[in-house]
């Protein structure tokens, strides 16, 4: 586990990540969705996460980078979004 969050906090020098889409990475990891992944494809699927979730909910990730809001509606929202993104297998 603590392998793969490291690999989550590699941000690329010229591409920082928002603090949404920081979340919705950290909240994978804290959920136990990277526990499947192999180590060196975390950084691959983080970034095709944060793709996905930016096309399925960017109104939801534009809310939390303008509001800062995390609730239990939220986090549902998050995981529903990562657990249709893992069901694609698409990283």
């Amino acid at each position: 586990h603590g392998q793969r969050v490291t690999e989550l906090m590699k941000q690329s020098q010229y591409s920082p990540l928002s603090v949404a889409e920081m979340g919705l990475v950290l909240f994978a990891a804290n959920e136990g969705f990277l526990t499947d992944v192999e180590l060196n494809k975390v950084v691959a699927f983080e970034k095709a996460l944060i793709s996905y979730a930016n096309s399925e909910q960017g109104e939801l990730l534009a809310k939390i980078n303008e509001k800062g809001d995390y609730n239990d509606e939220i986090a549902a929202q998050l995981k529903a979004t990562i657990e249709k993104f893992k069901s694609t297998q698409t990283w």
